[in-house]
């Protein structure tokens, strides 16, 4: 028995399309522009919503001065970017619609909690289903849990924090998901 598992397995099949969709219209969209494409891609990352030609952190408005300065690019790169992305109905919604997620594995690393990062292929359907099922059924709780876009990171790698230390036995299971290359347990 796979615990409903199947419907998220499908909720994520749908999910894949549509991202899938967005990061091809993001594609044809800044494929001549590539410094806008790396903002686009940096605002994805970072939580960074665009609203009224303005970039936001939830409120808090970002200038695109700093903005350049910290992706290494011209300041009218990133108007630019927030003009394109305002221009198309579909991007700015989407745009307008991200807030920014708090990435809490070096402060749980000194809050004494446990990190797991599992490094896998990305277009495997069930990696997240396969890793929290096997840790949630030797009775350890999650406290937080991180998958990361494979357009937006280096590497697909889904972050999991947990109450307690995950048993070294456990490894071998989550190593046996399919999909799944390596993991590493910090703590």
């Amino acid at each position: 028995m796979r615990f409903g598992y199947d419907r998220i397995d499908k909720d994520l099949k749908g999910y894949k399309k549509n991202t899938k969709l967005v990061w091809e219209k993001i594609s044809r969209k800044f494929e001549r522009y590539p410094s806008q494409m790396q903002v686009a891609k940096a605002f994805l990352r970072l939580g960074i919503s665009v609203r009224n030609k303005t970039a936001y952190c939830n409120k808090i408005e970002l200038v695109p001065t700093k903005i350049a300065e910290a992706l290494d690019v011209d300041r009218k790169v990133v108007v630019s970017a927030i003009e394109k992305i305002e221009e198309d109905e579909e991007l700015s919604d989407v745009y307008r619609s991200i807030r920014p997620v708090a990435e809490m594995s070096e402060v749980s690393r000194i809050l004494g909690y446990p990190v797991i990062e599992v490094f896998a292929e990305s277009v495997e359907v069930g990696i997240v289903a396969g890793i929290t099922s096997i840790i949630s059924k030797n009775g350890i709780s999650i406290r937080y849990i991180l998958a990361e876009d494979p357009e937006l990171s280096v590497e697909s790698k889904l972050t999991i924090i947990t109450n307690e230390k995950i048993p070294g036995r456990l490894v071998d299971d989550l190593l046996k998901v399919k999909g799944v290359k390596k993991i590493v347990i910090s703590s």
